[in-house]
């Protein structure tokens, strides 16, 4: 069926000049606001999964739109997923899919949400997740908007989007990108390597190195490192370093001070 604005129609009551000037507006914009009945997420239906992990050696999720939430379980043996696909328009849920598999000793999580457009603009769909995994099990995670959150796993690599970061008790290495949103870094038994355009970066308690490759924007505060840490490159906002055992470099500030506390070897920042 095809929608007239009913401004356009056969006769109605005047209108006076603001309420002209506004739907003349919205003409203008093309008519991109999507209507209050749209605009919910109002429509929800479950995507659950469970994977053999007996074995396994590496976990990798691709998620999409959505919160994200990893947790590792002690004694858990398989790979568990709770899922939630939310629409505003109960015909795009379908559509919405979780696949969960093992190739190998790899386990495989990805969320597929199909580009839809309607004619008062994109809609509303996202795809929540839950995933139990065995505590200590290596993570390599795609996401791309949405607050995630990742606890007790072992060596992580993940890639975000958007959204707010909150990593913590990671039982090796963690490598992060991210474009924009705040990371929340905590417990890490081996090293850790940040790259970030946007937000503000908290890294606490990490046993080996701290490598901050790009920093675009948004304080950097680092506290509790056993090695070295590295700030290669620095946009604005502050630095605060503290409780370091090893150097500490900053090759490149751009504004925002840096705050030195206890560091155990050589401190190299630049002059201003």
């Amino acid at each position: 069926m095809t929608l007239v604005p009913q401004f356009l129609t056969a006769p109605a009551a005047p209108m006076n000049a603001p309420t002209v000037a506004a739907a003349s507006l919205a003409l203008a914009l093309g008519a991109t606001v999507l209507p209050a009945r749209l605009a919910a997420q109002e429509h929800t239906s479950p995507r659950d999964a469970v994977v053999d992990a007996r074995g396994a050696t590496r976990v990798r999720v691709d998620a999409l739109a959505g919160s994200l939430r990893i947790e590792g379980r002690a004694g858990l043996r398989e790979v568990r997923i709770r899922g939630v696909a939310r629409a505003n328009d109960r015909k795009y849920l379908d559509a919405m899919r979780l696949t969960a598999d093992r190739s190998g000793g790899e386990v495989r999580v990805a969320v597929e949400i199909p580009e839809v457009r309607g004619f008062f603009g994109r809609v509303q769909r996202v795809v929540d997740l839950v995933i139990e995994v065995p505590e200590g099990m290596a993570m390599d995670v795609e996401d791309s908007s949405g607050e995630t959150v990742v606890r007790r796993v072992g060596a992580l690599r993940l890639r975000d989007s958007s959204g707010e970061l909150t990593i913590e008790d990671v039982r090796g290495d963690l490598d992060v990108t991210d474009s924009s949103g705040g990371i929340t870094i905590a417990q890490v038994a081996g090293g850790v390597r940040v790259t970030d355009s946007s937000g503000e970066l908290s890294i606490r308690d990490v046993r080996r190195d701290v490598v901050v490759d790009e920093d675009s924007s948004g304080e950097i505060d680092v506290v509790g490192v056993g090695g070295d840490v590295l700030v290669r490159e620095d946009g604005s906002g502050g630095i605060r370093v503290d409780r370091v055992g090893g150097d500490l470099t900053v090759r490149d500030d751009g504004s925002g001070g840096v705050q030195v506390g206890r560091v155990g070897g050589t401190v190299r920042v630049p002059r201003r």
